[in-house]
């Protein structure tokens, strides 16, 4: 049977829900490394304008899915360290890359698709995939031309839901205190 969900932008009123399911799939997984449980404060913080976040509610209301969406500007945690590149800048038609180069301008340019969670009862149904294409459409493609997102190669669901939005894994290292991570990207167009 197919369920009704509803998307929408989160709000600040909506951070303890998020939380609460980021919580619930974080003790639900068989590999705990696949994911890393944020606190509230670090919700919280999205949602006061260092991002935002969109999430699927059920036919009650209730949110039963999430995806925080970080604007990491000139940090250190801002992902385009690890893939954009000073060497073989253009096209690489050997290695079918793209090479960006690493300049302050385009890493002011990055956005971090950052956390996903879908409740475990309301998994299969495209959640987050859908997350992923709704919180795309908010994003300023006049000021956010890069969308980054990290997975761990073993999560094949969440791999899946990011190569189905357009993502590409452009380098797989260790990560987050030495966690094997992919690096995704998509270049965000009008």
């Amino acid at each position: 049977m197919m369920q009704h969900y509803t998307l929408r932008i989160a709000t600040l009123d909506d951070a303890l829900d998020i939380w609460s399911v980021m919580d619930i799939c974080a003790k639900h997984l068989e590999h705990k490394e696949q994911f890393i449980l944020d606190d509230l404060a670090y919700v919280k913080d999205i949602l006061c304008g260092h991002g935002f976040a969109v999430v699927a509610c059920d036919k009650t209301d209730k949110i039963v899915g999430n995806l925080l969406v970080k604007y990491p500007g000139i940090t250190d945690e801002n992902l385009g360290y690890d893939v954009f590149t000073d060497e073989n800048l253009g096209y690489d038609v050997f290695t079918d890359c793209l090479h960006i180069p690493l300049t302050t301008e385009n890493l002011s340019k990055v956005v971090h698709m950052d956390s996903a969670s879908v409740h475990p009862n309301h998994r299969g149904h495209n959640l987050e995939r859908l997350l992923i294409a709704y919180a795309e459409t908010l994003i300023d493609i006049s000021k956010h031309k890069y969308s980054f997102a990290t997975v761990a190669p073993n999560n094949y669901a969440s791999l899946k839901s990011l190569e189905r939005n357009g993502y590409q894994v452009m380098v797989t290292k260790e990560k987050y205190h030495g966690l094997m991570r992919s690096i995704m990207m998509k270049l965000l167009k009008a």
